[in-house]
């Protein structure tokens, strides 16, 4: 079954799927809209039949200005199975931001491709593939990428948050799914300050609402009822990641980041706390993937940033399986 990984990040599944960029073939696969799997897409959208996608994924890269046309959406849910002339394809669970997915593609003898996309929980939130040739990320694998906190971090934020709220707002910095994870997270540990988000987060926002992913109400700094809880002074609003940087003393501030291995929140200055918050597998979880799955063949997505032909020379030397990394050198 053919399989090829090329440098711009597309992911050649099958005859007639490209995963996670652009090339040309009659169907792109998009696992999930962050900014590295979304390459090229509105080439994409003029070239191809059709783009496919959890129905949530779709929705997202709406609000974040990809116009997709009606006759070229193909949502799909999990587990669905879409046929296209010999082969067929279907999104499984990934647990990464909401909507996002793994994919699978298997041909009219009953080979199967598995692709991972980004995870993180392998074997819990993110279900291991049944296929022959299992292609997976490498974002962090090195044996160097270890959170050993991993399963404490989220009460620790949430209890860091609380303490902040009774000196004054916080404003916590991330990236767009992860912004929905804090949410998450902080409701799910006890923390009920409002929360406070622009407009464009608030429309990402409400598309987790409306899947089930979160359930509270958030308020715009610009609606009446978010002038309000701002005047009161006890609030969390959530910026962009990449607007940290214009960070100012009147809240106290967190940054979420999947580049954190020391400590689980650590302050880089004294109103600024950078949390090591990641949806990503770490190097353990990613091996966790790999030693339970019966994939005849491991190969490592080299294609993005990360360390495949570190994963491989592990995979290699000590867990004794067939593994490459695409592209070669």
């Amino acid at each position: 079954m053919s399989i090829d990984i090329l440098k711009n990040g597309a992911i050649l599944l099958g005859e007639r799927f490209v995963v996670d960029g652009h090339y040309s073939r009659d169907f792109r696969v998009i696992t999930h809209f962050h900014a590295d799997h979304i390459a090229q897409l509105k080439k994409s959208i003029s070239e191809c039949i059709g783009l496919i996608s959890t129905p949530v994924t779709i929705d997202v890269l709406s609000v974040l200005g990809y116009d997709i046309p009606f006759k070229k959406r193909f949502g799909i849910n999990y587990g669905i199975k879409m046929k296209v002339e010999d082969e067929e394809l279907s999104l499984q669970p990934s647990d990464h931001v909401f909507g996002s997915s793994q994919v699978v593609v298997s041909n009219k003898e009953g080979e199967k491709i598995g692709y991972t996309g980004d995870f993180k929980n392998p074997g819990h939130g993110t279900p291991i593939l049944d296929v022959d040739i299992l292609v997976i990320d490498s974002t962090y694998g090195s044996p160097m990428f270890r959170r050993n906190f991993k399963n404490d971090i989220e009460m620790l934020f949430a209890d860091h948050v609380n303490d902040s709220l009774t000196r004054g707002p916080v404003k916590i910095f991330a990236y767009h799914g992860k912004i929905q994870e804090a949410m998450r997270v902080l409701r799910k540990y006890g923390v009920v300050a409002p929360f406070i988000v622009d407009d464009k987060i608030r429309k990402v926002t409400e598309i987790a609402k409306k899947y089930g992913y979160i359930k509270d109400d958030i308020f715009t700094s610009e609606s009446e009822e978010g002038k309000e809880i701002i005047k009161e002074g006890w609030y969390i609003e959530f910026e962009h990641f990449n607007k940290s940087k214009q960070r100012d003393g009147r809240y106290m501030n967190y940054i979420l980041s999947g580049w954190e291995f020391g400590e689980p929140i650590r302050s880089i200055d004294s109103r600024t706390k950078v949390v090591a918050m990641s949806d990503h597998a770490d190097f353990d979880d990613t091996v966790y993937y790999i030693d339970n799955s019966l994939a005849r063949l491991i190969i490592v997505d080299g294609s993005r940033k990360g360390y495949a032909k570190e994963l491989v020379s592990y995979v290699k030397r000590h867990m004794h399986r067939t593994a490459i990394y695409l592209p070669g050198d």
